[in-house]
């Protein structure tokens, strides 16, 4: 994936889940029709960062490798 991929937003989630074996890590508002997520594999913690639209599309706009979480562990 090279360049930016876009699709609907259940059949990216679905792709990312069942296809990299990816878990979504985190969330966040970029604006009131923008939602930023990104999701890590399990295994090689490659990242990917995907947008979200308010009309039903998605778009892979990142992505690396080495994901690394700063956020201390839930007690």
């Amino acid at each position: 994936m090279a360049e930016v991929s876009c699709d609907d937003s259940d059949r990216m989630a679905n792709r990312l889940t069942n296809i990299l074996n990816a878990e979504r890590q985190g969330t966040g508002l970029r604006d009131p029709e923008t939602v930023l997520e990104v999701w890590v594999t399990r295994k090689s913690r490659d990242w990917v960062i995907v947008q979200n639209y308010a009309n039903g599309t998605s778009c892979i706009v990142a992505m690396g490798e080495h994901w690394q979480s700063h956020l201390p562990d839930p007690a």
